[in-house]
């Protein structure tokens, strides 16, 4: 990787130069985001430690041969990045046995089809809350995500009884199926058809930028569609973290920048190095 001399970088000039193993661009990147991804990771894996080896794994699948999988992601916008770079995130997760194993949830499970029930002929936006009710949230977080009060929601929390109660007496933010939830998320990517909108519509929509006649139909097909749902949510969650996740101690950002691979060869990891 080369270094260069300090620069202010936009995510554009991240992403164009991180490829080219700009290690300064790395800088940038791993000061800006790991606050995102590691706050996402305490969220989905709230009783395990597993939040620093998890995005160490995912930078080595960006990085890996040549920063193939990072050249992938979407050049198009910061947010639609970050939902690629959290779709890689979720797949670490889950590739991490002992983590998802002590992540396993004792009460009811959740799958992807038991959402479906649970939000089926919902409108779109009491779909997007119970979403984040499940994912974890807290009503005061969910109402800074979503930036609409819960309680409009009301009536269709009666959804959650008796199975998935718990998500509405969380005093804090942590997904109380976390091993279930990552898997969901899993499996709706995994269930994209030709008939769903790109990304890039979804964040026009969410921004304001189109009419009502032409966002209606997107929603229409969001609100029966559980790849798009996720998508969706994501795009939300991803943006409002982006802005207000919690700081990382420099000392943990700069660990991870040595960690990255160099000339496709990764390096031995932090935890490693720390612990033997």
């Amino acid at each position: 990787m080369v270094d260069k001399q300090p620069a202010s970088f936009t995510f554009h000039r991240i992403r164009e130069q991180a490829e080219r193993g700009d290690i300064a661009a790395w800088r940038a990147f791993l000061g800006l985001y790991s606050p995102l991804y590691l706050h996402l990771l305490a969220l989905c894996l709230p009783e395990v430690e597993a939040g620093p080896g998890v995005w160490e794994k995912t930078l080595g699948s960006l990085v890996n041969n040549d920063f193939e999988r990072f050249r992938a992601t979407s050049r198009q916008s910061e947010r639609e990045f970050l939902a690629d770079v959290r779709d890689l995130l979720v797949d670490a997760a889950l590739e991490a046995p002992r983590e998802i194993e002590a992540a396993k949830a004792e009460s009811p499970a959740l799958n992807l089809e038991k959402l479906g029930k649970v939000i089926a002929d919902l409108p779109l936006l009491h779909q997007e809350i119970l979403f984040f009710k499940l994912a974890g949230y807290t009503d005061a977080t969910l109402e800074l995500v979503m930036r609409v009060a819960p309680r409009v929601a009301q009536d269709s929390f009666e959804r959650l009884a008796p199975d998935y109660a718990a998500a509405q007496k969380l005093t804090r933010d942590r997904c109380v199926w976390p091993a279930e939830w990552l898997q969901m998320l899993s499996q709706a990517r995994a269930a994209k058809t030709d008939k769903c909108p790109a990304l890039h519509q979804f964040l026009r929509i969410q921004d304001g930028q189109v009419s009502w006649y032409d966002k209606e139909p997107v929603e229409a097909h969001v609100a029966n569609c559980l790849h798009c749902l996720v998508a969706w949510t994501g795009l939300r969650e991803v943006g409002y973290w982006r802005r207000h996740a919690p700081p990382v101690p420099p000392a943990l950002v700069a660990g991870f920048l040595q960690v990255l691979p160099a000339g496709g060869t990764p390096k031995k990891s932090l935890l490693a190095r720390v612990f033997g």
